[in-house]
């Protein structure tokens, strides 16, 4: 980003801050600060979601693009929320257990069919897909809920759940694909550091891969 450019954007965040409560969101300032593409564009979305404004700007009529936007390097962001509160974190296949509808709580044992920690490695390819990758003005986040066509139970359950350890316990989950469930049990303010989108579900979907169980890999 060119320097006066950096600094417009320091003085607009400024701006945005004033408008924050006391409870800011961290991942904003500290993209602010290291953008790299679509800066202007990124500040005015923040602008206009502090000022509760969801009207589409006349620039962004055309399709948003999912795309790497920022260059937070990987010690910050394992400072950055779900990172720097919990102790590690796991990746569950699902069991899938008929006549349970949604919601259901991942974070139950009976739902996992097996766990395994996350590696190191994969921490880092995971926190850059989440705060380094935005799509601006995003819309549509989640799927929408859709008919199922068959009566195949893979496609009631999500392919990859998430679980933050703390003392020794799972305290949060994130599950996907969402599919318009809201499968996650994080506050609205948690699940805003997630920069959740369709693109990064399936992105992330494509780095965990192996851990997909093989009735769920073909859908």
């Amino acid at each position: 980003m060119k320097p006066y450019l950096k600094i417009i954007n320091i003085i607009l965040f400024t701006a945005i801050q004033l408008c924050y409560s006391q409870n800011k969101i961290v991942l904003d300032s500290v993209r602010v600060s290291v953008c790299k593409k679509k800066c202007k564009t990124f500040t005015k979305e923040l602008l206009d979601k502090k000022n509760n404004n969801s009207a589409t700007p006349s620039f962004m009529l055309g399709t948003p693009k999912y795309l790497k936007m920022f260059s937070i390097s990987s010690k910050v962001r394992m400072n950055i929320y779900p990172f720097n509160e919990y102790d590690s974190i796991y990746i569950a296949k699902p069991t899938f257990i008929k006549d349970i509808e949604e919601p259901r709580n991942y974070l139950q044992e009976k739902y996992h069919n097996s766990v395994r920690i996350l590696t190191e490695d994969e921490k880092i390819k995971l926190s850059d897909i989440l705060f380094n990758y935005h799509k601006t003005y995003d819309l549509y986040r989640i799927g929408e809920r859709s008919t199922i066509g068959c009566d195949c139970i893979q496609l009631k359950y999500p392919k990859i759940i998430l679980l933050f350890k703390k003392a020794g316990q799972f305290k949060k989950y994130i599950a996907f694909p969402d599919d318009g469930w809201n499968r996650y049990n994080l506050t609205d303010e948690e699940y805003q550091n997630f920069d959740w989108s369709e693109e990064k579900e399936n992105v992330i979907l494509d780095m965990l891969k192996k851990d997909i169980l093989p009735n769920q890999k073909k859908n």
